[in-house]
């Protein structure tokens, strides 16, 4: 079995940690190797003989040719896209297992590579001395085993995207639209539930449209978020760039939160409404926000959501079943 990557980029850690948490399990060797031809969001995987691409770009286009290989797994797979040898990558996420053990497995030509630089940097800060991203922040010993109740209380930490910093006009629109989501939905679960966190990470462009929803450094901070969210029962996601799932609702499946999202524009494997998450209506139905709680709280339903996420999450997302759900598909 063999992993090629051009260079080590956010983008891959989960496949990168999940190839490597199955060889430890499966005491087979690590084999992670340099192809300069690919992509910094592909990589391939070689198993018995069958090549097997991963597309991790947030793009709903396809970055190569799915005709090169036997199966294609894409993240933001549209519904319409996913026929013949494609499969959708669900949820992406920047998750880590045990990363100070990978950075020896890996070949000099990746490790030193100077776009490989900021992840291992990242690996080796075990301590977060660096880097308040370390690996180790996000190694996958910190997910919860249980759901727990914490009263039903809410979180929804978010960002802005300045339209300007965008050339293509269709990208302005849409950062247009996403950033009055955010404002809005802040403003309105502030306002209306004394147990929600909201907020937005504080930059410039946020100081100038929403000076009064800002976080401070340390709910900025991903350690202390991590800590937070771990005693949270209900999330708000919204769709990222390009109007697709960022990482942020991966992370809470891994947590067994109970979810309310705007639509989802991608394929994803038994995610179902009502099963795993509450939908809003549209892009912009930030006002629904708080019919979709009072459902969750009424008979404590986030309860039995996050439960049904924790076992998702296990099933789709945790490495200790990411590469085993490939092999089940390419089995078949």
């Amino acid at each position: 079995m063999k992993l090629e990557i051009s260079i080590w980029t956010h983008h891959l850690n989960q496949l990168i940690y999940a190839y490597f948490y199955f060889c430890k399990s499966e005491k087979i060797k690590v084999n992670i190797v340099r192809n300069e031809r690919l992509g910094h969001s592909g990589a391939i995987l070689t198993i018995e003989n069958k090549r097997i691409f991963f597309d991790y770009s947030d793009s709903p286009e396809f970055t190569d040719s799915a005709d090169l290989y036997d199966y294609y797994f894409k993240r933001s797979l549209r519904e319409e896209n996913r026929k013949g040898n494609v499969y959708p990558l669900n949820f992406n996420i920047p998750l880590a297992y045990k990363s100070h053990l990978l950075v020896p497995n890996l070949k000099s030509d990746i490790l030193f590579h100077k776009h490989s630089r900021t992840e291992v940097i990242r690996a080796i800060d075990r301590f977060s001395l660096f880097t308040n991203s370390s690996h180790a922040v996000l190694d996958v010993k910190r997910y919860p085993k249980k759901v727990e109740d914490f009263g039903g209380n809410i979180i929804f930490h978010t960002r802005l995207w300045n339209p300007n910093n965008h050339a293509d006009a269709d990208e302005k629109e849409r950062r247009k639209f996403q950033n009055e989501f955010r404002i809005n939905a802040c403003r309105l679960l502030k306002k209306e539930y004394k147990n929600a966190s909201v907020g937005l990470f504080a930059d410039q462009f946020a100081a100038e449209l929403a000076p009064d929803l800002l976080l401070d450094a340390k709910h900025s901070n991903k350690n202390n978020y991590f800590n937070m969210l771990s005693k949270i029962n209900i999330c708000v996601a919204d769709d990222g760039l390009k109007d697709t799932p960022g990482w942020k609702i991966g992370e809470y499946l891994l947590f067994g939160k109970a979810v309310i999202s705007t639509p989802l524009n991608i394929a994803v494997d038994d995610f179902k409404e009502h099963v795993n998450y509450e939908k809003l209506s549209n892009r912009n139905a930030y006002q629904e926000l708080p019919e979709k709680v009072e459902y969750l709280l009424s008979g404590k339903k986030y309860l039995e959501m996050g439960q049904n996420n924790l076992l998702w999450s296990e099933n789709y997302l945790h490495p200790k079943n990411y590469i085993k759900r490939v092999l089940s598909v390419i089995e078949k």
